[in-house]
């Protein structure tokens, strides 16, 4: 089976960050990204929020997590509260057949899922354990129906 062929549908980057104002101000103030779309998370998830801002085609995601969950999160939470570290690259993958073919080949390229879910019948996500390889992880998002279609489609564009 042919390796994984990353970057082709490449649209989002993916951040861990400590405190979520702290994190907002760096990026509003230092990098000019100003409006954001901020969703809190119930108290059983593994993070507290999650803020999202298209700058051109490119989405950028702001994880804050919860530090004391162990999870695939937690190992690159930033010193401090106004930084960012980069956690994953997102590809957005259209066709359910792709989806399957791109985790297949990931996964005989010898790259472990790391975490596997899914929001309700909106969108799933895979994320490919990449790092020793990259630096990061990968994650693939694929929509499941026509409302995840819609689930960023308000997020604001800076």
């Amino acid at each position: 089976m042919k390796p994984p062929v990353l970057f082709r549908h490449h649209f989002q980057l993916g951040y861990v960050i400590r405190d979520l104002e702290g994190a907002l101000r760096t990026m509003r103030e230092r990098f000019g990204v100003t409006e954001w779309q901020v969703n809190h998370l119930p108290a059983t998830a593994p993070g507290r929020a999650l803020a999202f801002a298209y700058v051109g085609g490119m989405m950028i995601e702001l994880v804050d997590i919860r530090p004391e969950q162990d999870t695939i999160y937690r190992g690159g939470v930033p010193e401090h509260d106004d930084e960012l570290r980069l956690h994953h690259l997102g590809y957005l993958i259209e066709s359910e057949a792709e989806w399957h073919a791109e985790i297949r080949t990931f996964e005989a390229a010898g790259f472990n899922p790391a975490l596997v879910g899914h929001a309700g019948d909106l969108l799933e996500w895979y994320y490919a354990d990449t790092v020793a390889a990259l630096g990061h992880y990968t994650e693939l998002i694929r929509y499941k129906s026509e409302a995840g279609r819609a689930y960023w489609v308000n997020v604001p564009h800076n």
